[in-house]
């Protein structure tokens, strides 16, 4: 068996313990990632949320905590409702001095920086063409990859939109593993390569090293195409790699948890360990 084989075989594993484990609140969650038909563009009020709770996710934050603050009234307050034109009057300096022991749990006080920059990138988009929702839709990247075609075209497509926010100077989402991210929130088939998904994958050997734009593209390129051959979708793969990897959120959605890197492996529970791949049998 190759390499690509073992990697495969390795995220049938993967997925098939996840299933079987899987908490009431797994079937809720991805229920909402394996829906065949494309949901609409959102408008750009909602667009907004989704970026101040990407932004409010990144750079280590907890996302247990995380999750947490983006319910509570206090959110959407500091963020003017989510409305882009009013957020980009805003200053950050002073929704930092208002809501920051609120908010404290993003870490970063620079992220508020980038949420308000982001808002004012988002309205430059809408006067230009009506919406970003408008904007997205001129670069034709599918929603739905079913076909080796459609990969292709989703990776064109986004080198043409990532060059066009680069340009404009959009903070945050001009990179490769927040673009994609958003994209994942707007239900587009991708997955977002993180630091929990790219250490499994590396453990997986799907990818050889953990950082890097070339890695990050490797690895959302290889789990899209896996799941073409396997008609799931790589949203549903990257909540998988997520609860079975230890992330904080995800991994509460699994009534079992395997082989985080700081307990004993028990192979009668850990799907990889018998093909060699198991976290705590090879530590990095």
């Amino acid at each position: 068996m190759d390499s690509q084989d073992q990697s495969v075989r390795a995220l049938d594993l993967l997925r098939q313990h996840c299933h079987a484990s899987a908490t009431p609140g797994w079937h809720l969650e991805m229920g909402g990632r394996t829906q065949r038909s494309p949901r609409p563009i959102p408008s750009d009020q909602e667009i907004m949320r989704h970026i101040c709770v990407a932004i409010a996710y990144s750079q280590g934050a907890r996302s247990s905590q995380i999750g947490v603050i983006i319910e509570t009234p206090v959110f959407k307050e500091a963020f003017a409702d989510f409305d882009p034109v009013a957020l980009a009057q805003r200053k950050p300096n002073e929704i930092l001095k208002k809501y920051w022991s609120r908010l404290g749990f993003f870490r970063f006080k620079g992220k508020i920086h980038q949420i308000v920059l982001c808002a004012k990138v988002l309205n430059e988009i809408a006067r230009d063409h009506g919406s970003f929702g408008n904007h997205l839709k001129k670069f034709q990247i599918p929603q739905r990859i079913r076909t080796t075609e459609h990969l292709d075209e989703f990776w064109r497509q986004f080198d043409v939109l990532q060059r066009d926010l680069q340009r404009r100077g959009m903070p945050f989402f001009r990179s490769t593993t927040s673009l994609l991210q958003l994209l994942l929130d707007l239900d587009f088939d991708t997955v977002k390569p993180d630091l929990i998904v790219m250490r499994l994958a590396r453990r997986l050997g799907i990818v050889g090293r953990e950082e890097g734009d070339r890695a990050f593209r490797e690895c959302a390129r290889f789990l899209q195409t896996y799941s073409i051959g396997e008609s799931c979708r790589a949203s549903e793969l990257d909540l998988a790699l997520l609860a079975f990897g230890g992330q904080t959120g995800a991994s509460r959605l699994l009534t079992q948890r395997f082989c985080p890197p700081s307990d004993p492996c028990h192979h009668s529970a850990c799907p990889l360990g018998a093909n060699g791949l198991c976290m705590a049998h090879n530590p990095v």
